[in-house]
């Protein structure tokens, strides 16, 4: 049985103002991308814009991955 190979997505989402901990996940992308989406850094409205790398199996593991680091109490950021 062969192991899946395990590389680094980069999750991109808007975060709540109201609850830091919840995470609206807008796409998940292959590759270590954060660098790329600086104009992310910029609010609107009732949320912040968010983008964040992790390393996972595939980009639905990735999205999980993103969903609890921002359930975590303030950790939900840059």
């Amino acid at each position: 049985m062969q192991s899946e190979a395990v590389q680094t997505f980069t999750v991109i989402g808007l975060r709540s103002d109201v609850d830091m901990r919840d995470l609206f996940i807008a796409g998940v992308i292959p590759g270590p991308l954060t660098d790329e989406v600086v104009i992310l850094r910029t609010s609107e409205g009732e949320f912040t814009r968010w983008a964040m790398e992790f390393d996972a199996l595939d980009a639905d593991s990735a999205a999980e991955q993103a969903y609890a680091h921002c359930q975590e109490e303030d950790s939900c950021s840059w």
